[in-house]
């Protein structure tokens, strides 16, 4: 099987925001106070998911073994769970107009860095 060259200046942008922004999100879940036990659990193992792929994606490529699948997995779970719990805050009339503005941005930015990612470097 062909090995998928992908650029770094491309990857790594896309494993550094998801890495900041679910390890702020961490740390969110973690000071809320209004959550129950079971709900932080539940937040924190999103949080664990899209680190861990992320580490994984990030040592393979420093390690030159094969990253496509893993950035593959990595992108369609971002796309999904923004799609999913992006237009649920949309569309739910609970949030504020800043905190959808503030998430219509992170899951924009998490778009426009995946695709970066996981196109092919110019030769």
């Amino acid at each position: 099987m062909k090995k998928v060259e992908l650029a770094r200046s491309r990857v790594f942008p896309f494993l550094i925001w998801t890495f900041v922004l679910w390890v702020s999100r961490a740390r969110n879940v973690v000071s809320d106070n209004d959550l129950s036990v079971t709900g932080r659990l539940w937040r924190l193992s999103f949080v664990v998911t899209f680190v861990a792929l992320a580490v994984m994606v990030g040592v393979r490529f420093i390690r030159n073994l094969e990253t496509y699948k893993w950035l593959m997995a990595l992108v369609i779970w971002s796309i999904g769970f923004w799609l999913i719990r992006g237009g649920g805050i949309l569309l739910d009339n609970e949030w504020s107009l800043g905190f959808k503005f503030v998430h219509t941005i992170l899951m924009l930015v998490t778009f426009c860095l995946a695709a970066l990612a996981i196109i092919k470097p110019d030769r």
